[in-house]
């Protein structure tokens, strides 16, 4: 879902070029990121809203037990997609805030740039590359 998103967030705002020399995360690069993560969010409400709505309008009750079971499965599944997003739009507030703040597009763990081509993969990254791996590979062997 958010990989589709992004996909038609990209056709409406193409990445960043930067500029021979120009300075990592100027107010042109900012501005570009905000409008990128301002138009995601609205995209993500406007989903919520529609989910909300069509639940509210294929609310029916069915006689057959398998038919209700399938219904509350399907509803259980879209519950915890719009929940994701939920928490994806409180991310997407809090890089407007680090954007604000003149802290986007650095990491959170050791301060490098994260770079221009991962930030437009994923706007919301707030670790290098390097941090990231790392942390996933942490993940992958404390789950062992």
């Amino acid at each position: 879902m958010e990989v589709a998103i992004l996909e038609l967030l990209h056709k409406a705002f193409p990445p960043y070029q930067p500029k021979k020399g120009e300075e990592y995360m100027n107010p042109g690069q900012r501005t570009h990121f905000r409008k990128v993560l301002e138009a995601l969010k609205v995209e993500l409400s406007q989903d919520i809203d529609r989910t909300v709505h069509a639940m509210q309008d294929d609310a029916t009750l069915f006689a057959d037990p398998n038919d209700r079971a399938s219904q509350e499965s399907d509803i259980a599944l879209e519950l915890r997609n719009r929940d994701r997003e939920r928490k994806l739009i409180k991310k997407i507030d809090e890089t407007i805030a680090r954007i604000d703040a003149n802290e986007y597009g650095y990491c959170e763990s050791c301060g490098v740039e994260i770079g221009l081509k991962r930030l437009e993969a994923r706007p919301t990254a707030t670790l290098c590359i390097d941090c990231k791996t790392l942390d996933e590979l942490r993940e992958r062997q404390v789950a062992k």
